[in-house]
């Protein structure tokens, strides 16, 4: 199992609060989002990871080091994650983990994610109602729609943006990101992509709805992060940890980063 972070893009609505830093590298009392990204991946036994970086790449490496493998996207400022999924098709060989790199999601999420086989997106039920959501909807558990323009009244939930995908289903994948590309161009998201692939190969919805999770676009999303999810992933580490029938060193060393707030 593989995984990738898309972490290209500059996040200017959070510039004031960020004071230009990327978003991968907001501070969660003095834990950077990347790194419990990389932790939690790694508690799941999920230690070959590549990372997308564009803006302010040197930044984000000198905090990660060689935990990962790189790739940049030097046309970041002009492309979005369609693009940057691209530039990671010749990296990809096993099934893996797609997600943005400012989600901040517990543990018990990407769980979830890996126990449901095939390819699974996690959406949240309880959300999806507004304009900036990537909205999904589904038929019979099936992944029908995703898109931020989806009518609020059809939309199920919204995408955390972290997915699933096989190992059959990565040349299908890259073959829709390309056709994505050649006709909306590479200023698009990434589930332009995903929209097309579930036309032809089954994506299943896990609903993690009443989970700790937050996608962090704007100031007030950090804010809610840094007061109200980061606090509640903390609380439940520990259990979440003693629930596992074996521990990993890296489930152990998760439980261990987030104890420094805890």
């Amino acid at each position: 199992m593989q995984g990738i972070i898309l972490a290209a893009g500059c996040g200017s609505r959070l510039a004031s609060v960020l004071q230009g830093k990327p978003k991968c590298l907001a501070q969660l009392e003095g834990v950077s989002l990347i790194e419990y990204q990389l932790a939690v991946l790694r508690s799941f036994g999920i230690n070959d990871v590549c990372v997308v970086l564009g803006y302010r790449a040197d930044e984000i490496r000198e905090v990660v080091g060689d935990r990962c493998h790189w790739i940049i996207n030097n046309r970041y400022a002009e492309t979005n994650s369609l693009y940057s999924l691209w530039l990671a098709r010749n990296w990809v060989r096993d099934s893996f983990v797609l997600m943005n790199s400012d989600v901040l999601a517990h543990p018990q999420v990407y769980e979830r994610l890996l126990e449901t086989p095939g390819n699974v997106l996690a959406y949240d039920s309880w959300s999806g109602n507004e304009a900036e959501h990537m909205k999904v909807a589904f038929n019979k558990g099936k992944l029908h729609q995703i898109s931020k323009t989806l009518d609020i009244k059809k939309a199920q939930g919204e995408s955390l943006g972290l997915l699933k995908f096989t190992e059959r289903a990565i040349k299908s994948l890259f073959k829709e990101v390309e056709a994505s590309l050649a006709v909306g161009g590479a200023n698009q998201w990434a589930p332009a992509a995903i929209q097309r692939l579930a036309r032809k190969r089954t994506i299943a919805g896990i609903d993690v709805a009443g989970l700790p999770w937050v996608e962090i676009d704007f100031p007030q999303d950090l804010q809610y992060a840094c007061n109200k999810v980061w606090p509640a992933i903390c609380k439940t580490l520990p259990s979440w940890q003693r629930k596992q029938k074996a521990a990993s060193p890296a489930a152990k060393q998760l439980v261990k980063l987030g104890s420094r707030v805890a």
